[in-house]
């Protein structure tokens, strides 16, 4: 089975480097629908498969913004591309909800850079999404870095395999964890830290004899003011700071990232903010603006009441069309919707939803969808992952 998995793989690193072509250095033509109108259901219709049916194209009808100054294939795989200096990498872990499914891992965003250090960072760490990290074919002893936006467990589901199981695969350094502080000392990022330490506490003692030792069983917590703008993180480059959003208690955060003039803003979970709007002040490369589906199609995909549905659609989340709206003021280069649970049922009509308020660039995100950002452009694809990769040590 392992064999046959590999021969496959090699099989679609082949096909991607030679046979699929490469993206064009201006704006992709949009697939379009009978009105002449860009329109995702066209995409959908045309292209049959979603990326968890195998699906290779992502979620947009305008995967190229701008003019890159080189090619990119037209599916990311891991292993064959490099970042030039300036370049970001950004890649969806997890897009998915609370809801855990085999088709989508719930939420993560991984950020690459391409400095002389090639860091890289995640943001949040929902369960399943290190599944998919692993087929990115990056050192698992330089997964150190990781910015908490809030405390659901959808949103920090694999800490525990980051921290004790990546040290069994070969980190030998602790891991830095960067969150917000809460409404009380219990509710904030150090004592979350404080408290997963102690419930793993068999499983770091497990480590004495493992070769790598205890030294990357470990987490160092920083925590920071929830309910203020502040820069959390400045190395090699790279400058993350966080601002506060709505979701439920005090406490969430977004973030923004900063290195060499290109720009990521990620909210995580929100209502519509005006913070979200400053962090975009100045310009930004890439907004990922969380979405859940409208209270409609929610509440008859969750089969619960639609009062129920709003409640949680319009008083924790951002729907569609409310997102559209923030992208219209927020002017990023490209926009994505992120959160949205994945299907033939949701895609369609949030696309149409945002249409209605937005025209600009915007992705509806996948897991294992890709933004490529330069200076000169931004480029979405979707990645193609070998799903039995052994992990990978060094860089």
């Amino acid at each position: 089975m392992r064999k046959s998995a590999r021969i496959l793989w090699n099989l679609l690193v082949v096909i991607s480097l030679f046979l699929i072509p490469a993206y064009a250095s201006k704006t992709a033509e949009p697939l379009v629908s009978a009105s002449g109108e860009p329109h995702m259901l066209a995409i959908i219709d045309a292209l049959t498969k979603l990326a968890y049916e195998g699906g290779t194209m992502p979620l947009t009808t305008t995967p190229v913004v701008g003019k890159p100054e080189r090619q990119y294939q037209s599916v990311f795989m891991p292993g064959t591309e490099t970042l030039d200096a300036g370049e970001m990498r950004v890649t969806i872990l997890g897009s998915g909800d609370p809801f855990v499914k085999k088709g989508q891992s719930s939420a993560s965003v991984l950020i690459e850079v391409g400095n002389a250090e090639r860091d890289f960072f995640f943001f949040d760490l929902g369960s399943g999404s290190l599944a998919n990290f692993n087929g990115l074919k990056l050192p698992v002893t330089a997964t150190t870095k990781v910015f908490l936006t809030h405390l659901h467990a959808d949103h920090v589901g694999d800490m525990p395999t980051l921290v004790w199981s990546l040290a069994k695969a070969g980190r030998s350094v602790p891991v830095e964890v960067w969150g917000p502080s809460g409404a009380t000392r219990e509710l904030g990022t150090l004592a979350y830290a404080e408290h997963l330490l102690a419930a793993h506490a068999w499983d770091t003692a497990s480590l004495s004899e493992h070769p790598s030792g205890r030294s990357g069983a470990r987490m160092i917590a920083t925590e920071f003011p929830h309910d203020t703008p502040t820069v959390v993180y400045e190395r090699n480059g790279v400058t993350i700071s966080s601002f506060p959003v709505k979701h439920i208690l005090p406490g969430p955060v977004g973030y923004r990232i900063d290195y060499q003039g290109r720009s990521v803003v990620f909210t995580g979970d929100t209502m519509p903010t005006e913070t979200t709007l400053e962090a975009c002040k100045g310009g930004v490369d890439l907004l990922i603006h969380e979405s859940f589906p409208s209270a409609s199609v929610f509440a008859k995909k969750a089969n619960i009441p639609l009062e129920q549905a709003e409640i949680v659609v319009n008083h924790s989340h951002t729907s569609p069309v409310t997102a559209a709206k923030v992208f219209k003021e927020a002017g990023a280069r490209m926009s994505a919707i992120w959160h949205l649970v994945v299907d033939h049922d949701t895609v369609g009509p949030a696309y149409q939803e945002i249409r209605s308020q937005f025209d600009g660039p915007v992705t509806i995100a996948q897991d294992l969808t890709v933004f490529n950002i330069t200076q000169q452009a931004v480029v979405t694809r979707q990645a193609i992952i070998d799903p039995v990769a052994w992990p990978v040590l060094g860089k």
